[in-house]
């Protein structure tokens, strides 16, 4: 049943991040007041990508949700509406870098740790709940970014490490969807080219802030 589906891949979200946040709290070197703060501001705008995600679900079946609510809400969202919660979150990141100064390295490199282990967890669940053959190739790509993000986070500096991490990611999804039918984001099919553009406008925000601050 629909229902249970929503049930299901909502499970499936909620133990993917509590296991990448909880990650992150025990192997961070930072004070426990430094990541509880952390913590709090990526869960903040974790619950405002979901609270967009259902909003963008809304506004793009408006007319079926004011005849049928339920029809809309109990299925899960698409593509679409994941693109469109995306650029309402980046527009909100970017009114707080101008009015609050948000720093979007330091944030990226706090959350860049918990995504990759919330989503290999997500894939390793995928395999073992739901016994799907295709979450292989992004569990050994989540896998061996985990890997990467280990073995060199102490020896390159931030911006580098994550600009190594966002190619080494697109690079690794574009072969995946050259070799399966589709690849996926959290479960979201994901077209390619939404891939390389949201590679491309991340490294310019990070070259773009990296030469502000040198400056």
């Amino acid at each position: 049943m629909p229902s249970t589906t929503v049930l299901m891949t909502i499970a499936i979200y909620v133990i993917s991040f509590a296991v990448g946040f909880l990650a992150y709290y025990l192997t961070s070197n930072l004070s426990s007041t430094a990541k509880r703060k952390n913590v709090e501001l990526m869960i903040s705008y974790l619950i405002n990508l979901v609270l967009f995600i259902w909003v963008a679900k809304v506004v793009m079946q408006l007319p079926l949700f004011l005849s049928d609510p339920i029809a809309v809400l109990a299925y899960p969202s698409n593509a679409q509406a994941f693109y469109l919660a995306l650029l309402l979150l980046a527009i909100q990141m970017n009114y707080q870098v101008k009015k609050h100064g948000l720093q979007i390295q330091n944030l990226l490199v706090n959350y860049i740790p918990v995504l990759v282990i919330a989503s290999f967890t997500y894939q390793f669940m995928d395999i073992v709940w739901r016994d799907n053959p295709l979450a292989w190739g992004n569990f050994v790509l989540m896998m061996f970014l985990l890997l990467l993000f280990l073995l060199v986070r102490e020896r390159m500096q931030d911006h580098i490490l994550l600009i190594s991490l966002i190619i080494s990611w697109l690079s690794g999804k574009l072969i995946l969807s050259y070799l399966l039918p589709f690849t996926t984001i959290f479960g979201y099919m994901i077209h390619p080219l939404f891939l390389i553009t949201v590679s491309i406008i991340s490294l310019l925000i990070l070259l773009l802030q990296r030469e502000r601050v040198s400056s």
